[in-house]
């Protein structure tokens, strides 16, 4: 059981973050403390301060991020916590399952 939660999270993590970044690409106008907009993992990565691999961990479910981790990817995109929350609980068991077949 244990084993399904964490993947449950990983995937549903994964899905919140590459919402978030769709909703950059998608809209110019949202751009992170610095006024840049970060459109790639590099970007991310760069304005996190941490290795590129850790967020496309995150971003493709391979690794669950650690809570701070998990805070300065989101941050680094211009986003809040609750920003992330919000998408994070509004997640559907359907798109879990279409993440999972990709």
């Amino acid at each position: 059981m244990k084993e399904n939660s964490t993947e449950h999270i990983k995937i549903k993590t994964a899905i919140s973050l590459k919402k978030l970044l769709a909703s950059i690409q998608n809209s110019a106008q949202v751009k992170n403390a610095d006024n840049s907009i970060v459109k790639s993992y590099n970007d991310i990565a760069l304005n996190a301060d941490i290795r590129k691999a850790t967020v496309s961990n995150t971003f493709n479910a391979n690794s669950i991020a650690d809570s701070t981790t998990l805070i300065l990817i989101i941050e680094a995109m211009g986003f809040s916590l609750t920003d992330f929350a919000k998408i994070y609980d509004s997640i559907k068991d359907s798109e879990i399952l279409t993440f999972k077949k990709s």
